[in-house]
């Protein structure tokens, strides 16, 4: 069976040889792809430094919010200085008048370093009368009596408790 004329010449073409092989090169990546890369990396660097600084920031506003002042920690101070004391007192160091007359120098240094008032000589009127220094004046007020006596009748372990209460009360 014939080939018809136009069949034939697209089976010719169909039927030709072969280009020669070509090196085809790859398509180039476009820079916008590096640029987008390396934004995303500030991105990424400054996302985790700033958590970073915000968290910090944080923890420590927390950390000095829970350290105690410096009135409690100069009343941890005098209460181990009272406590002190008393241990020694029991341990038998110590009478109960010379306890007394340590536990008065004691209180009026605590008022010293707490309103900054140099109380060590003033009287016990001066003491009550200041409103910010009355518990302290009548605890020194009740000192007075074991503090000067030969044989003083008040305990010094009443004392000492009662010189924590006004230690702790103490704003």
């Amino acid at each position: 069976m014939p080939v018809p004329e136009l069949l034939r010449g697209a089976a010719g073409v169909l039927l030709a040889e072969p280009a020669p092989p070509e090196i085809i090169t790859p398509p180039q990546y476009s820079i916008a792809w590096l640029i987008l890369a390396v934004l995303c990396l500030l991105v990424i660097t400054a996302l985790i430094v700033g958590t970073l600084r915000i968290t910090r920031a944080i923890e420590k506003r927390l950390a000095y919010r829970r350290r105690p002042d410096d009135v409690e920690s100069l009343k941890a101070e005098f209460l181990r200085t009272v406590n002190n004391i008393a241990d020694r007192h029991e341990a038998g160091e110590v009478d109960a008048r010379a306890g007394h007359h340590e536990l008065t120098a004691v209180m009026r240094r605590f008022v010293r370093r707490t309103t900054g008032h140099d109380v060590t000589s003033q009287d016990l009127a001066t003491l009550l009368a200041d409103p910010r220094t009355r518990s302290v004046g009548e605890l020194i007020g009740e000192l007075y009596e074991p503090d000067f006596a030969r044989d003083p009748e008040h305990d010094l372990e009443d004392s000492v408790r009662k010189a924590r209460e006004v230690i702790r009360a103490w704003s």
